[in-house]
């Protein structure tokens, strides 16, 4: 589509309202509209090892501490520098509020947990979790790894 517009004045007025509208409709897409909401999380085995299976459990609560359910919750792994695949598991509610996913580190070193979702009649929600040191597989660690329901 072609427009015309008279003036350069008029084409720079024009680009920085498109420009104002297309940044406005990309915060408001993502924005966390769960400020008030809070997670708290642990990771099975500790400390989280490379190579071996794992479990991530988070707990969502409302402002009022109340268990949010319902959820509709994602989980991403990054590892801190880029070039890594990152590592993907959607996250089952087992109870009301506490959430759980398979994870499985692919590499020693610090990774950041990424929780994206949608909360019932709150909103989309967006959290990130540091994970420093998580250390190469042993023999051992293979034996202990955690039973993943």
């Amino acid at each position: 589509m072609l427009v015309r517009v008279g003036s350069r004045r008029g084409a720079r007025r024009l680009s920085a309202v498109l420009l104002a509208c297309s940044l406005a409709f990309a915060c408001d897409r993502q924005a966390d509209r769960a400020a008030g909401v809070s997670v708290s999380w642990d990771l099975e085995p500790v400390p989280p090892v490379a190579g071996a299976p794992g479990i991530a459990r988070l707990t969502v609560r409302d402002a009022a501490k109340q268990p949010i359910t319902g959820a509709t919750l994602r989980l991403e792994g990054h590892m801190s520098h880029p070039g890594m695949a990152p590592v993907l598991s959607p996250m089952a509610e087992r109870e009301p509020g506490s959430y759980e996913a398979p994870i499985q580190f692919t590499m020693a070193g610090d990774w950041i947990l990424v929780v994206t979702g949608d909360l019932p009649g709150i909103g989309r929600l967006t959290r990130e979790i540091e994970v420093a040191r998580v250390r190469p597989v042993s023999c051992v660690d293979l034996f202990k790894a955690p039973v993943v329901r």
